[in-house]
């Protein structure tokens, strides 16, 4: 049903109990999806090898600087959006990076926060749309 988005994750035991799924404005059903593609490694969607970034990969690499981890993350996020939420148009996408302490039990940690902001235009609804969100990357902890 076009125009109609649901919560996700879909709960299913309201569907089978003959109650209706809980519903979202196209701008939240965007945000998930954008939620998806950024934190999906490319490869792991079953039906289409090229859902998700490559943001993940950067774990496994030797260290790069922040300008260039900066550059590969925008790009990927990109590429994936545009793809992907064909909902939007993309305007800008933003990313930043800082180094975090993050405390474990009797550990200190210091890991790279990345925060990401996309701006763009709903193309259904022809108003602005921004989402944000941040994640960790390397090094790989356990």
């Amino acid at each position: 049903m076009k125009g109609v988005y649901y919560k996700s994750p879909i709960d299913f035991t309201a569907i089978m109990d003959d109650r209706n799924a809980e519903k979202v404005s196209i701008d939240q059903s965007i945000s998930q999806h954008l939620f998806m593609l950024t934190t999906t490694p490319l490869g792991r969607c079953k039906f289409d090898d090229t859902f998700g970034t490559a943001i993940f990969e950067i774990d496994f690499d030797i260290p790069r600087s922040d300008y260039s981890i900066k550059e590969f993350i925008s790009k990927t996020i990109r590429e994936s959006v545009i793809r992907h939420e064909r909902r939007i148009l993309v305007q800008d996408i933003e990313v930043s990076i800082k180094n975090t302490d993050v405390r474990n039990i009797g550990t200190k940690r210091v890991k790279k926060k990345v925060d990401i902001s996309i701006k763009g235009l709903v193309l259904e609804t022809d108003r602005p749309f921004f989402y944000q969100n941040s994640f960790f990357i390397g090094p790989l902890s356990h």
